[in-house]
């Protein structure tokens, strides 16, 4: 087991193994602005440096409280209100009492809007919103409440936040770490785009020391890795050289490096990084068999023409069962580990079986809710035999962890898809694979260079090479997926059509013939880019 993840720090097992498989921590529920924001406010807190072991975290409280005042705070339906000294102080700014109400529209017209699995926009406390990143000032981390003697404080919310974020830090650290001419690109073009916009730095710095926005504190900075035996948490990930973090990298890199304003980039880095992090961990999800490759194969066609949209859902559905598959594969490690010894379970057996929570314990299931906890002790107490431990125990924690999976893990990867354009479902359908403008564009950036073009078929070649994606005729042949399906070429001919119209539609695309087409990024690369 890794030293990070301890049956002492994390009692709940499935979390436990996901650390371990995927890294520490994935968590369901995080949306794909968040991702890219966190990443964002990490690299800010260690100064724009991807070697970094540690970062500051930045609480903007006053900030805060000024621009979502009126909105709620918390479940305990209260809304944040600046004090009245508060409020004298901010109209000391202003010849005209009015002005203030602007800069807040102002700051409030650039809340990212976040919404659920159903599309429903998300309910969020004032603390728990977040702003378009048109400069660093904008950058803060999630905070919770604490209300003691009738005084309120506030303190950083990891539960819900620097997850994601941290893990992509990281990938982008290790992918750079023996190319550092890469790595000083991407640090110097993120500093670029954040600090740019000088005036709205001016007017943040201005409410900030007006409001005594609280200054950082030592406890304001976190590890990135582990620095001494007394670190609690920090992230990591299980997998250090893996190739595929330079690929990252590379595209990026890439994608920054156009000359595109941060506010009109930041959805393309929410499709970029969602679909990079969903690469990751599927690839992590395979089973010893280096030959085989993780596919996805696409609606193109809107769901209008039913046998493609099967084949799409069930590419996403098989990819979901290479998850589901990983995580029992390492839960059966993790469990012959701990109960493989057969003179260590019998020796303990009939100890197991007068107190059920020591086997609890040590199998790391002490926070299971007491129905699944008796569960395993009606299980433990018909267990007279090894074989026993290791078949009937065995299957009832399998499906217990399994079920926290299917919560967890599970909606991760969706997650990931919905808000990174390419998955999602419609109701009364299951998920699927298809392509948002978006995705398309970032896509496109990440793999093509400024100014330079593609052969349309050459590049659908080289998508399905490099990230296993199926769309047309050659494609759906190469994999098999064509003679599985017993479909008429011409579905895929269709399929094929219409992501070549999306290209064109997006500007992405030039016919020159009707047998020659070629797909360009028409962007140029920006002048502060170092070359």
């Amino acid at each position: 087991m890794s030293n990070n993840v301890t049956n002492s720090s994390v009692e709940e097992f499935s979390t436990q193994l996901s650390a371990q498989i995927w890294g520490h921590r994935f968590k369901d529920g995080q949306k794909g602005p968040e991702y890219v924001l966190e990443f964002l406010n990490v690299l800010k807190g260690t100064e724009y440096n991807l070697g970094a072991s540690e970062y500051f975290r930045i609480r903007s409280t006053g900030l805060r409280q000024f621009i979502f005042e009126g909105n709620k705070e918390g479940a305990q339906a209260g809304v944040v209100a600046l004090t009245d000294e508060q409020k004298k102080k901010l109209y000391s700014l202003v010849r005209d009492k009015d002005e203030i109400s602007v800069i807040r529209e102002f700051f409030k017209n650039l809340e990212i809007p976040l919404s659920d699995g159903q599309g429903k926009a998300a309910n969020r406390s004032w603390y728990a919103k977040t702003l378009y990143p048109l400069h660093e000032s904008l950058l803060f981390f999630e905070l919770r409440t604490h209300v003691k003697n009738e005084t309120k404080t506030y303190s950083y919310e990891r539960n819900f936040f620097a997850r994601g974020g941290e893990l992509y830090f990281l990938m982008l650290s290790y992918g750079t770490k023996n190319d550092l001419t890469l790595r000083n690109e991407i640090e110097q073009r993120l500093k670029f785009l954040l600090q740019k916009n000088k005036s709205i730095e001016h007017i943040v710095n201005k409410i900030s020391s007006t409001l005594e926005d609280e200054q950082n504190k030592k406890e304001d900075l976190y590890p990135l890795k582990k620095v001494s035996e007394k670190t609690k948490e920090y992230p990591y990930l299980p997998v250090e050289d893996d190739p595929i973090y330079h690929e990252f990298a590379v595209e990026f890199n890439q994608l920054i490096s156009l000359n595109i304003d941060i506010y009109e980039m930041f959805e393309l880095l929410i499709s970029l990084i969602t679909f990079q992090l969903s690469r990751y961990m599927l690839k992590r999800s395979l089973i010893d068999d280096d030959n085989n490759q993780v596919t996805y194969f696409f609606d193109c066609l809107d769901a209008q023409v039913g046998p493609i949209q099967k084949l799409s859902a069930k590419s996403f559905s098989d990819n979901e069962l290479l998850v589901k598959n990983k995580f029992e594969s390492y839960f059966k490690q993790v469990f012959n580990e701990k109960m493989g010894n057969y003179a260590f379970v019998t020796s303990h057996l009939s100890g197991w079986k007068a107190n059920p929570e020591e086997l609890i314990s040590y199998l790391g299931l002490s926070k299971l809710s007491k129905e699944r906890k008796n569960k395993v002790k009606k299980v433990i107490s018909k267990c007279n035999t090894y074989r026993d431990i290791t078949d009937k125990l065995y299957i009832i924690v399998k499906d217990i962890v399994s079920d926290q999976l299917k919560k967890h893990q599970l909606s991760i990867i969706r997650g990931l898809a919905r808000d990174g354009g390419f998955g999602g479902f419609r109701r009364g359908s299951k998920y699927r694979y298809f392509m948002t403008d978006s995705f398309v564009q970032a896509i496109v950036y990440a793999n093509i260079k400024p100014k330079e073009q593609m052969e349309f078929n050459l590049f659908l070649e080289n998508l399905y090479k490099k990230y296993g994606f199926i769309i047309g005729e050659l494609q759906a042949k190469s994999n098999g997926i064509y003679e599985k399906s017993k479909l008429n070429v011409r579905y895929f001919q269709k399929n094929e059509f219409a992501i070549r119209e999306k290209l064109r539609y997006n500007g992405l695309l030039v016919e020159y013939s009707d047998a020659t087409a070629m797909i360009r990024n028409p962007y140029e690369k920006a002048e502060q880019v170092i070359r």
